[in-house]
């Protein structure tokens, strides 16, 4: 794997995955199954794969210590899990996104309530978001999504 020859080629450095969108939400499943440091940008929810695919989560690797970083937001509708159903833009692009909890720490920045943007699929644009985050002036803490649930009916084994 790619991984493994970088980590082979530069045995002694620190490195990291990172990705936005789709890649973003690939590099969190992968910085969980192997152990490395993740952060991602706009990524959609990861969680319901991660407990799907069964890699390392609750009790045994505690989400909340891992080095795993989602930022984004409030006006992100992919990354706030909030493009799904039969009407959503996301649908009408051939895309079903109905998962919206995240692993690791999620940093959010509220885009909607601070800075008056609308929720939009537009918005999920990385240069949107590079331009409005770099106004912001506060950073947001980065907290685990400890009461979001994906759906709640299913029962993991």
């Amino acid at each position: 794997a790619v991984l493994w020859e970088v980590q082979d080629q530069y045995p002694d450095a620190n490195i990291w995955l990172t990705g936005h969108s789709l890649g973003g939400g690939v590099s969190a499943l992968l910085g969980l199954t192997f152990g490395v440091p993740t952060i991602t940008f706009e990524a959609p929810g990861d969680r319901l794969a991660a407990q799907r695919l069964h890699l390392p989560g609750p009790p045994a690797l505690r989400w909340e210590e891992f080095p795993l970083y989602h930022v984004g937001h409030t006006a992100d509708p992919i990354f706030m899990g909030v493009c799904n159903g039969p009407r959503s833009a996301c649908y009408f692009s051939g895309f079903a996104l109905e998962s919206k909890c995240h692993t690791g720490r999620t940093c959010v920045y509220d885009m909607v309530g601070e800075d008056n943007w609308g929720v939009s699929i537009l918005k999920h644009r990385l240069a949107d978001t590079i331009e409005g985050v770099l106004k912001m002036k506060t950073v947001p803490k980065c907290m685990p999504e400890a009461e979001c649930v994906d759906c709640g009916q299913y029962q993991y084994l």
